[in-house]
């Protein structure tokens, strides 16, 4: 069996074993996320992945902008997962009442998806000018 060491410090001036406390932290953060609603991580990210559809509109014209439905195959596209698996896990979202079927579907609750967003623990990444080229 081969090992590895770990470097002291990453690229980002990180040492490793920060960024290994970070990922603890983020796949703590997801499991709590993901309880919170009982759902399995598929469907955690479904339930982001509808919202975030839904909320495009919102996202190229600012506040002016307007939610709108979408439909299982593009979820499903832009999942990158089977439209079918995608048809299986929204009729479980519709079921728990996080998701409605209205001329495609759409989160059922705007601010309570946007609330759950929040919760997301999301990495950034400052680049430098030179990373920027």
């Amino acid at each position: 069996m081969q090992t590895s060491s770990l470097s002291p410090t990453s690229k980002d001036g990180r040492s490793e074993a920060a960024q290994l406390n970070a990922l603890r932290s983020f796949f703590t953060s997801i499991d709590g996320m993901r309880a919170s609603l009982n759902l399995d991580v598929e469907e955690m990210l479904l339930y982001l992945g509808v919202g975030y559809l839904n909320t495009e509109r919102i996202q190229q014209v600012g506040s002016n902008g307007y939610i709108t439905s979408t439909n299982v195959s593009s979820v499903a596209d832009f999942m990158k997962i089977p439209k079918e698996t995608a048809r299986r896990k929204i009729k479980r979202l519709i079921a728990l009442g996080l998701i409605e079927n209205k001329r495609g579907v759409i989160v059922s609750d705007v601010a309570r998806w946007f609330a759950f967003v929040h919760q997301m623990p999301l990495c950034t990444h400052s680049t430098t000018d030179t990373e920027r080229r």
